[in-house]
């Protein structure tokens, strides 16, 4: 049997840098494609359960996928960029996992608000150990700007920041009251005609459009997920406020880290973790003005493909910076070898 045929029969070989940025792209692809065609719906539609489901496994599949890639880092003492960087990265990704498998659920499965769903306390995690990652690899690699590089970081933190503070000052969002409907018969026409009244929304509302596409009624919603959900709603605000600072902080290390690797084979991992970081900006960013502007806002829109984006990138830069970990112990062996 060749060298080559042994490589290939290698389940890690699979896992190298090569393969993974074609999966990784052939991944966007399909979910842009996606996106961009199931998507759009009428104002007075639900989007389709099996899209949201669609998007929402394509999300979890990358997420674990990126997630192991990260943590066979941890797991090689080869790693030139330090091991502990990869395993803080881990552990947001498979944190993120886990938030938006509660975020789905909330949505879909009950058709609650997702901004109130249990999967908050792990998009802090996520937040908090990927700002603790994108420090220390910044600190580890010893990134050095040059002063016009610096001009360009405080531009984009002042970007960011005026973004925050957009967001922040927005008017609250005017909730889509259920309204009673009451048959008024008209006499030029055979058929009733509903007219609506006005009431207060029950804790744990529906609106219209999240009702049309949640797999159960609220009647059979379990009682501790109601409770989990009316002890996250004076929170919101809170998180919103709390994850609007940290994707500013990740912003400008991301800046750093794309201005600092800029160039070169051995920094392009770094260079794809930051552009990771931007796409989840965007996403994020997106999904906290839209559900503060947009009534009844419900996830699937095309600009959240961006966190596909970003989780694919994740993958690729773990990937990447294993292939960079090999050649460099070959290298090594080599010269020992000359010696």
């Amino acid at each position: 049997m060749t060298k080559s045929r042994l490589e290939k029969s290698d389940p890690q070989t699979w896992l190298r840098g090569e393969y993974v940025t074609y999966w990784g792209i052939i991944w966007a692809v399909i979910s842009t494609i996606l996106y961009l065609n199931f998507s759009v719906v009428d104002a007075h539609a639900a989007r389709p359960v099996w899209f949201i489901l669609a998007t929402t496994g394509l999300e979890e599949i990358g997420l674990l996928i990126s997630g192991y890639l990260c943590w066979r880092n941890w797991q090689s003492p080869n790693i030139p960029s330090g091991r502990a960087v990869w395993l803080l990265f881990a552990i947001a990704i498979f944190a993120f996992f886990g938030g938006n498998l509660w975020f789905c659920l909330w949505e879909v499965q009950w058709g609650l608000d997702p901004a109130a769903s249990a999967g908050n306390p792990f998009f802090v995690v996520f937040y908090l150990m990927l700002i603790a990652a994108m420090r220390l690899a910044i600190l580890d690699r010893d990134v050095q700007l040059a002063p016009q590089q610096w001009i360009v970081v405080g531009g984009v933190a002042a970007i960011g920041l005026t973004i925050g503070c957009w967001l922040t000052t927005l008017p609250a969002r005017a909730m889509v009251l259920p309204t009673p409907l009451s048959v008024e018969i008209v006499q030029a026409s055979s058929k009733p005609r509903l007219t609506a009244g006005t009431m207060t929304p029950p804790i744990g509302y529906q609106s219209e459009s999240r009702a049309k596409s949640t797999l159960v009624s609220l009647e059979t919603t379990p009682e501790w997920v109601l409770a989990i959900d009316r002890s996250m709603q004076p929170l919101v605000t809170a998180f919103n406020l709390f994850y609007v600072l940290c994707d500013l902080v990740l912003l400008t290390f991301a800046a750093i880290l794309l201005l600092g690797f800029w160039g070169g084979q051995l920094g392009l991992p770094w260079r794809m973790a930051a552009q990771a970081v931007l796409c989840f900006y965007i996403a994020d960013t997106w999904f906290a003005a839209a559900h503060d502007r947009v009534q009844g806002y419900e996830s699937g829109s095309i600009m959240e493909v961006f966190w596909i984006f970003g989780i694919v990138q994740f993958g690729i830069a773990a990937a990447l910076e294993f292939d960079n970990s090999i050649r460099a112990r070959r290298l090594a062996r080599r010269r020992t070898a000359i010696k």
